[in-house]
């Protein structure tokens, strides 16, 4: 096994927006892409460095930079197993099969992770779906509203509420220090400023298991949820798919 490295070193991994977040006990934050986790450490492999050993002991949480990540989870005792980790957290793997059912697996309960570097299978675009009639004589009129507004920190929000008859409203679910949102917020703010027809709504989840989080079931972020011009949810998704945004918009025209 590889020697452990100091924390100093460690801190001077510099973060970027393509890369897995290992969050420290201390509040300290690691970049890279998570390989493995073998003999109670996590291998970290920074981008132009070598790998290096975690203590899973020292380990907060570690969220994905896809938001999940394929991987084989070997138990004492069991045969392995083959799915999707999409976050760990308080000391267990939030862990999913294939056939969509997801489970939290202890830690201590493991004794091998293999993370694959292979790419999810990507959504497919929804399929048309026939859009809502609006009421006889009752067409939507131009509205002036705010573009951009946060409309929560962390507290839980009737998002529906938000919505503005004649306007097409997209909700970002995000968090500041969360390195994919970073990267989406801005796509969708230069989105609604180049369209009239669109309002963005944000809501800072704060942290995992907040208010919010836990009224939307909120496993992962950015979650991204799309409303058309009568309020109706058109669809919604984690992570950022630009085909799959596309067409939702299109939905919601």
């Amino acid at each position: 096994m590889r020697p452990f490295i100091t924390f100093l070193s460690l801190l001077g991994l510099a973060i970027g927006v393509h890369a897995d977040i290992v969050q420290l006990n201390t509040g300290k934050a690691l970049a890279g892409r998570v390989t493995g986790y073998a003999n109670d450490s996590f291998e970290l492999q920074p981008t132009n460095a070598a790998p290096v050993q975690i203590p899973a002991s020292t380990v907060a949480s570690i969220d994905f930079s896809k938001g999940a990540v394929l991987a084989t989870v070997e138990l004492e005792g069991q045969k392995p197993l083959d799915g999707r980790i999409w976050l760990y957290t308080r000391g267990a793997i939030n862990f999913e099969n294939d056939k969509g059912e997801t489970t939290r697996l202890p830690l201590a309960k493991i004794s091998r992770v293999s993370f694959s570097a292979d790419a999810l299978p990507e959504t497919p675009a929804p399929p048309p779906r026939p859009k809502p009639a609006p009421p006889a004589n009752d067409s939507p009129a131009p509205v002036s509203v705010p573009k951009i507004g946060l409309i929560s920190k962390g507290g839980e929000v009737d998002v529906q509420q938000y919505c503005v008859r004649g306007k097409i409203m997209i909700i970002d679910f995000y968090a500041d220090w969360c390195p994919p949102c970073r990267s989406v917020g801005p796509l969708l703010e230069k989105r609604v400023n180049e369209d009239d027809d669109l309002i963005l709504r944000k809501v800072d989840i704060v942290k995992w298991n907040s208010p919010v989080c836990q009224q939307y079931g909120i496993r992962s972020i950015p979650y991204i949820q799309v409303y058309d011009r009568f309020g109706n949810k058109v669809g919604d998704m984690t992570g950022f798919n630009e085909k799959t945004f596309d067409s939702y918009l299109n939905l919601a025209h």
